[in-house]
């Protein structure tokens, strides 16, 4: 499991490190989702954005595109399941309820 030490400033902000950055594939303007989890341990998880646009354009397109996002979410599923057996126990990725 990849990690490093950041320091946090003033206004709340820190720098995610390039090689993690990398690493899960994330870029300037990201969205990042940030929870709380047992511990009080920080969890940030990548966000997805749609373009609306493109999923509401015409009808026949619009199908498409679902089919097109749901092969994609399904894709990044498996690989995250994957990776997730490589370096997590599942003890560790579940959050307090």
């Amino acid at each position: 499991m990849s990690e490093a030490l950041v320091r946090l400033q003033c206004k709340g902000q820190m720098v995610i490190p390039r090689a993690l950055r990398e690493e899960v594939g994330i870029s300037e303007g990201a969205m990042l989702k940030v929870a709380v989890v047992r511990g009080g341990q920080l969890l940030v998880t990548p966000q997805f954005t749609i373009d609306r646009p493109a999923v509401l354009g015409r009808k026949g397109r619009r199908k498409q595109v679902l089919r097109e996002l749901a092969a994609v979410v399904d894709e990044i599923r498996q690989e995250a399941k994957a990776n997730a057996r490589k370096t997590l126990s599942k003890k560790s990725t579940r959050p307090v309820q």
